[in-house]
């Protein structure tokens, strides 16, 4: 599943804005009904703010301005998640990039700089961001946060090809990801709270009880 969606990225053409809309993978309660246990899962709990992402994506990344050599600077800090790109000399390059959740939601999307014949778009799941820039050698970028995201799908594009994964520059130690289309996990699972439902008998009287773990 994961391989497909990472193909479906790097497939997305840049001749226009493409939104690719995520498969929702919902986690319902669920009940066993013999007895004498049954065991009943919650959905499992979310942050309000923002998703915790691993520290190698921290920080921002050194020598962002339009001087460095053309690519997609990224990172993740208290406020959440930055893309910018830039190249050097003032000719023009199109970059474009699809950022693609499997469950979970996008929030607070906001642009950085943006100029005439840039532009961006959210699905209207808030599974999907997709963006195409038209950039000049000045930086144009974007800001967002994520609620309940296990992993995030990156692929971005650079006139029409993919974007080498040396281009891509994540968090303050400079990482590279191993190739474009990449995948970034969350840090740790999002907690899940358990009931399980104990049912004793002893002679005619019948006793129930419920044991809760997060």
């Amino acid at each position: 599943m994961r391989n497909t969606r990472l193909k479906r990225l790097a497939a997305i053409g840049v001749g226009g804005l493409a939104i690719v809309s995520g498969t929702v993978f919902a986690v319902t309660a669920t009940a066993q009904a013999s007895s004498p246990r049954a065991t009943v899962t919650t959905v499992p709990s979310c942050n309000t703010h923002d998703d915790p992402w691993p520290a190698w994506t921290q920080g921002m990344p050194t020598g962002i301005n339009p001087q460095t050599a053309g690519g997609v600077y990224m990172w993740h800090d208290a406020n959440g998640w930055h893309i910018r790109v830039t190249h050097h000399t003032d000719s023009l390059r199109v970059f474009s990039g699809q950022v693609l959740l499997t469950s979970g939601t996008f929030a607070n999307v906001t642009s950085v700089k943006l100029e005439a014949g840039d532009t961006y778009s959210v699905s209207a799941n808030k599974h999907a961001i997709s963006f195409l820039f038209t950039n000049y050698g000045h930086i144009d970028g974007l800001n967002f946060m994520t609620h309940c995201a296990p992993s995030i799908d990156f692929a971005f594009q650079s006139d029409g090809s993919t974007l080498p994964a040396n281009k891509i520059i994540i968090g303050s130690h400079d990482v590279h990801p191993a190739g474009d289309p990449f995948t970034i996990t969350r840090t740790s699972t999002v907690p899940t709270t358990t009931t399980t439902m104990v049912t004793t008998t002893t002679g005619a009287t019948t006793t129930t009880g419920a044991t809760t773990t997060t």
